[in-house]
């Protein structure tokens, strides 16, 4: 399996960029994990939404791939003080070894 992707920071406007990179992200530990783990397809999710801070909903933005409720991995998508979007990627499948 691929590394987790690095940082990636773009401008307002260029997110279009880091859609490939995030998509092969998430098929790629999906595909890992079903490998690895004998998963089933239908199981797996992905799921985004706005972060909010005291009910603040903000521009920051979290999507992430679940197997049955599992996070797998991850992708927040923060703004910076200057406007620009940073994605920041994590991945953690030590939660699919009880499985």
């Amino acid at each position: 399996m691929k590394p987790i992707p690095n940082p990636i920071m773009v401008n307002t406007g260029e997110q279009e960029r880091v859609a490939k990179t995030i998509d092969d992200f998430f098929v790629e530990t999906r595909d890992f994990a079903k490998k690895i783990y004998k998963l089933r397809e239908s199981e797996f999710q992905i799921k985004s939404g706005e972060l909010a801070y005291s009910s603040q909903i903000t521009d920051d933005r979290v999507t992430y791939i679940s197997y049955k409720d599992i996070i797998l991995a991850g992708v927040f998508e923060t703004r910076t003080e200057f406007n620009r979007v940073r994605y920041t990627f994590f991945r953690n499948l030590e939660g699919l070894r009880n499985i």
